[in-house]
């Protein structure tokens, strides 16, 4: 078992795991995204009897003399049961790389029972770690039947009222659809041009990721957005993914959100597409998600947890005092 640090040589056989057990965040197109925005992108590999077993895709920070990984949906292993074997030996061995290292922040995407190493310590969830995925192989009389009823009658409005449905390379006024969502519903959100950057670098497929954007507009007056991601492979085969949404303040009553979402389904599934993520799921009415959650839970599917984000800490001490310094900057904000 040997350590690797991949190059452009080992795409295929990095892709080939990733497409069986992983996310689109561990992709390498979507690595070669990550740098295109300025991230220090590294990836690497555990090889078995010449075979990749364990591969992550990870972002390099620095704060300092220290720095830290962030393996986003991160590490895909083969076989899920040897994770803790592996992972502590991919830590080890990266710290011989990177002396560095303070942590290592990884959001595995499997449900595990424990973790037994005290290195491990829950950190903040940083992309979702729960959601619902319709799954849409279905007939559209029975994926409509799977909605809430609320959702099916909203559905119908906007189709009353003529609410049209296109979509656009360009972000245009979407994205200040984005923003005005985000801050009203008290979440964070990208700057604009970063929404346009992945339509752009997504507007042909990569590797099996391609992005769309999906808007609503009646009379004129654009109602909602959805940015969508196409990925042939992920944790669940075939899937499409709701990553971004915003929706206006006016003609509220026309339930343009609706609209989009099902022509998005419709097209899914004229595409061959079998599944539909609706990406993040809360049901704790504290969480600030709680609001779009119930939304999104009237569209039904089944829920899928993993075991969220946590840190590999080397140094517990520094660890806190890098925690520390974090919770002050955030408060000087």
């Amino acid at each position: 078992m040997q350590l690797l640090e991949l190059t452009a040589e080992d795409r295929e056989q990095y892709q080939r795991l990733v497409n069986s057990k992983g996310s689109f965040l561990q992709s390498w197109a979507w690595g070669d995204f990550q740098k295109s925005v300025g991230k220090d992108v590294r990836r690497f590999a555990i090889e078995e009897f010449k075979t990749f077993s364990f591969v992550a895709q990870a972002i390099l920070s620095k704060q300092g003399k220290h720095a830290y990984l962030f393996l986003p949906y991160g590490p895909v292993l083969s076989d899920e049961h040897k994770f803790e074997e592996h992972f502590i030996f991919f830590a080890k061995e990266l710290k011989k790389k990177y002396p560095e290292l303070l942590f290592i922040r990884f959001e595995f995407q499997q449900k595990l029972a424990y973790l037994k190493s005290s290195e491990f310590v829950k950190s903040a969830d940083l992309n979702p770690h729960r959601t619902l995925i319709l799954d849409i192989s279905k007939s559209e009389e029975d994926i409509l039947k799977g909605m809430h009823p609320k959702t099916r009658y909203n559905i119908k409005v906007a189709k009353k009222h003529n609410v049209q449905v296109r979509i656009q390379n360009e972000l245009g006024e979407a994205g200040k659809l984005f923003l005005d969502t985000a801050k009203r519903q008290k979440i964070k959100a990208f700057q604009e041009q970063y929404y346009q950057k992945i339509l752009q670098f997504f507007a042909q497929s990569q590797l099996g990721v391609t992005a769309k954007l999906y808007t609503a507009w009646h009379e004129g007056d654009i109602l909602a957005a959805n940015l969508m991601i196409y990925t042939e492979h992920g944790l669940v085969n075939n899937l499409m993914i709701y990553l971004f949404g915003g929706s206006s303040d006016i003609k509220r009553n026309l339930m343009a959100p609706y609209a989009l979402h099902w022509q998005a389904i419709l097209d899914a599934k004229a595409f061959g597409y079998t599944q539909y993520d609706l990406w993040g799921y809360e049901s704790d009415p504290k969480h600030p998600w709680h609001g779009f959650s119930k939304f999104k839970a009237g569209f039904g599917g089944v829920e899928h947890s993993s075991i969220g984000t946590y840190d590999y800490v080397y140094n517990h001490s520094w660890y806190h005092v890098y925690k520390l310094l974090r919770a002050l900057n955030r408060k000087l904000k």
